[in-house]
């Protein structure tokens, strides 16, 4: 169960949010991070546990206390309309205009639409509503320029993947749950989804069937990765100093967990695995010199029996979330022949988001940021996000040899990580878990 302000009063909450600002405060002057503004030049915040530990506890108390200010009636007016502030952003992204505006300077309200493609009267019209939500700026009237929240992703092409791949694709989808679920509701699959119930196919066809938008998700994933402060080079505490060889990055995409981990510990190789040849064939431009003789690219799906032994590991990241627990049974047991043909403990790592058990105290925003994730599984997959018992479950039904050796920093970052591997002996209990 999340932790609760429920019975907090106003002024306590008021309390609570000016001590926790004077805390943020102090942890940006000790680290020489400029305060926060809409300023298009404004730094970065800090990603550290610590700063995020307490960006988490102001904003559960901030939003607490604009809904005991705001009441029902008027929280509900608000809420209501999102879907039009949504439709604004999409067309925005639609039409390019977070490139189009020009990171230093203002444009014209006409020149916009003009390499928009747009009339005047709605490009204007929507960008307005855009500097209602905090993006863009209009300082004088009919010229529009960035500040700091729009030109994050006129900077960053892999943000902007992630945010329009979300528009384009997944809030459709989401407008199909009801009659999605309401036509089959016990089953619960690739087949059985609001995204199937609006394209018409499972979401890893989709791409295959339109491969111009198969780069676009692979960027969008890189993209979450830096939205969700999922640092790969500490990689949630795992000791990737401590292997030697080769690593096996199953479902790796385009590769770009594979190339962080390359460039932070130089003694480790990477093979690169992907069923998606569109996104697999990104990879190889993401290489500098350096990296070209230490990853490789192979089209494999994991579904299928693991051919590489020997390795020095073998990572999953951000894969089995995106199936269901039959499917994921299906890919733990391809890795059986991998791991019963290598060392003795070699690790088999399941990086992933990793929900809480129920009945755990935690904070409440940390909690709905994974349970935002499960309904995107829930909504596009069919699939889920899960707790660290039903990994083990399903586990043992691939085959009860699998011991869960360690958890690594299961209450840190979005991904937690699960060290698993394959006992050699007949009775699964060597584990530490």
């Amino acid at each position: 169960m999340s932790s609760t302000t429920e019975n907090a009063s106003i002024l306590a909450l008021a309390e609570g949010i000016l001590s926790n600002t004077k805390s943020l405060i102090e942890q940006l002057n000790a680290s020489n991070t400029a305060l926060p503004t809409f300023s298009a030049t404004s730094q970065a915040l800090p990603t550290t546990p610590d700063f995020q530990a307490l960006q988490i506890r102001l904003k559960a108390q901030l939003e607490d206390l604009q809904l005991l200010v705001s009441g029902p009636a008027s929280f509900y007016r608000h809420f209501l309309v999102r879907g039009y502030e949504i439709a604004t952003f999409q067309l925005a992204l639609d039409f390019e205009f977070f490139t189009i505006v020009p990171s230093k300077g203002s444009i014209s309200v006409e020149d916009l639409a003009e390499q928009a493609g747009l009339d005047v009267d709605r490009t204007g019209r929507l960008m307005r509503m855009l500097i209602t939500q905090r993006f863009f700026t209009e300082p004088n009237p009919g010229f529009f320029s960035h500040n700091s929240f729009s030109i994050a992703l006129q900077k960053d092409e892999e943000i902007r993947s992630m945010v329009h791949f979300s528009f384009d694709e997944i809030l459709k989808a989401c407008a199909e749950s009801g009659a999605a679920i309401k036509a089959d509701p016990y089953n619960s699959d690739g087949l059985h989804c609001p995204f199937y119930k609006r394209f018409g196919v499972p979401i890893f066809d989709y791409y295959e069937k339109n491969p111009q938008y198969a780069g676009r998700f692979a960027k969008a994933m890189a993209g979450w990765v830096k939205m969700a402060n999922n640092s790969t080079d500490t990689a949630n505490g795992y000791s990737w100093a401590d292997l030697r060889g080769t690593v096996v990055d199953m479902g790796g995409g385009s590769g770009h967990v594979s190339v962080e981990l390359a460039q932070a510990f130089p003694h480790l190789s990477f093979a690169v695995q992907d069923g998606d040849g569109t996104m697999l064939a990104l990879g190889p431009k993401l290489l500098t010199p350096d990296l070209k003789d230490r990853i490789s690219f192979t089209q494999a799906s994991f579904f299928e029996p693991q051919k590489h032994l020997g390795a020095a590991a073998y990572l999953i990241r951000q894969c089995t979330h995106n199936w269901a627990d039959a499917d994921v049974v299906r890919i733990f047991k391809s890795m059986v022949p991998a791991l019963e043909g290598s060392a003795p403990g070699t690790p088999f790592l399941i990086n992933d988001m990793i929900l809480p058990e129920p009945g755990t105290t935690i904070e409440r925003i940390w909690e709905r940021e994974r349970r935002h994730v499960d309904m995107v599984m829930l909504v596009c997959y069919g699939s889920k996000e899960r707790t660290v018992k039903e990994f083990d479950k399903l586990l043992k039904e691939a085959d009860e040899r699998f011991v869960i050796k360690n958890v690594h920093n299961e209450d840190h970052g979005a991904l937690g990580m699960i060290e698993a591997y394959l006992n050699h002996g007949t009775n699964g209990t060597n584990g530490t878990h």
